[in-house]
Parts: C-alpha cells; sequence; structure tokens
C-alpha cells in the first residue's frame, strides 16, 4: 500500500549538500518527489512543500535570521493586540492613594435648566478625569463642591471625595426622550452660564453642612 505521506527514509540529508538519505541522489529524488509540491521563495530559492502533510523544506542558505522572525513575531503580535485590545486588570493599575472616606450625602438634586449644578447633583466621572489607580472607565459621583476648574466629587464606588476637573463631570439620569441640548454640557459648560464667587477664600465646607452631617469621616 503507497504510503499517505513522504517517507522519511526519503527525507532530505542536509548535511551532505541535500542529498537523500535512502538512495542519495540529488534530493528531492524522484520517489520524493510524488510527495512534494514545488515552489520558490521571494529570495530566489526553490522550496518544497508536503502534499499531505505540514512539512516544507527550504532549499538553499537560510534567507532570514532569528532575529527576523522574532521581529515579524512581534508586529503581528503587535497587529492582534491592536485589533483586539482588553483593559488590563486590576492590579496593573497603580495603587491608589490613601483618601478620607465619607457617609453617603442624603441629599440630592436634579438640574432643573442650564446652568443649574448645586451640590448634591449626580454625575459620571469621564476616564482619565481620576488618578490612574481608578482605572479608565466611568465612575458615577456626587458633587459636593462645584466650581471651576476643579470641582468636589464624592464617588460612590467606595465613597472617597476627589478634586476632578469640571469638564470631564457629565450629568446622569438624563430623560430617554426628546432631552435638552444642555443635558449634554459638561459640568464646566453648566458652570460656566452661572457666576462663580472666589472659591479661594470662602469656606470650602461652607455647601457641605446638608450633604456630611458633622463632616466626619469614617
Amino acid at each position: 500500500m503507497r504510503p499517505f505521506r513522504l517517507p522519511d527514509a526519503h527525507l532530505p540529508s542536509i548535511a551532505d549538500g541535500w542529498t537523500c538519505r535512502a538512495c542519495s541522489a540529488p534530493w528531492p529524488c524522484p520517489t520524493a518527489a510524488d510527495y512534494l509540491t514545488q515552489n520558490q521563495c521571494h529570495c530566489g530559492a526553490p522550496s518544497y512543500w508536503e502534499k499531505n502533510g505540514p512539512r516544507n523544506w527550504h532549499v538553499g542558505p537560510s534567507c532570514y535570521t532569528a532575529a527576523d522572525v522574532v521581529r515579524q513575531q512581534a508586529a503581528d503580535l503587535r497587529t492582534y493586540r491592536d485589533a483586539y485590545p482588553r483593559y488590563p486588570p486590576s492590579h496593573y493599575y497603580p495603587k491608589k492613594p490613601r483618601r478620607p472616606k465619607w457617609p453617603q450625602p442624603a441629599y440630592q438634586h436634579t438640574p432643573a435648566g442650564p446652568g443649574d449644578i448645586q451640590p448634591g447633583t449626580w454625575t459620571w466621572v469621564e476616564p482619565g478625569g481620576l488618578y490612574p489607580g481608578w482605572g479608565d472607565i466611568h465612575h458615577l459621583a456626587m458633587v459636593t463642591r462645584p466650581g471651576l476648574p476643579k470641582s468636589e466629587v464624592w464617588l460612590i464606588l467606595d465613597g472617597t471625595v476627589h478634586d476632578v476637573r469640571a469638564d470631564h463631570l457629565i450629568l446622569s439620569g438624563q430623560p430617554r426622550k426628546a432631552p435638552a441640548d444642555w443635558w449634554q454640557w459638561t459640568a464646566a459648560q453648566h458652570l460656566e452660564q452661572q457666576p462663580q464667587p472666589d472659591r479661594q477664600t470662602e469656606d470650602r465646607t461652607a455647601e457641605q453642612l446638608d450633604l456630611f452631617p458633622g463632616l466626619q469621616p469614617v
């Protein structure tokens, strides 16, 4: 019965100058030629592929080095990762800095018009608005002290308080049907519609008395 794949006895002997192991004839010998398909490499050297198997042979000196193989594999891997990006696990992010935690504010405020951003307004913090330790996702937060360029927000994730740029805060809970154009504004665009007092000399906790009773951290 005729073998399905190239017999091992007729494999090439590279050390002897590409001769057949069984008949010592220049490889591929007539027996091996029945199992091979001839091609031509880009360098001009002939190459042979096994018809019924995955093996292939490049006759002559190698036209690439090990560094070329590693470089091509790295390029292929980079192309695959660019096509299928993945967020890194949480332990790959920097460690979160220590921050005081406050109880959940009881007051809630729903904007009724453009420029109506008050303490208690629920917003989303866009990726990049917080320290990298909090990840590359949106975080739900409550505005506890509105201001420009930064507003103080309370994160619902762990109860910590942060100073975030107002242009990284977007409104949450917008109407599902025909929302007004100002619902697409950031908190910074809303705050620009109302006069801003000088918050450098203002007591920081004046607006938080109704939000955090006693201002005692937990």
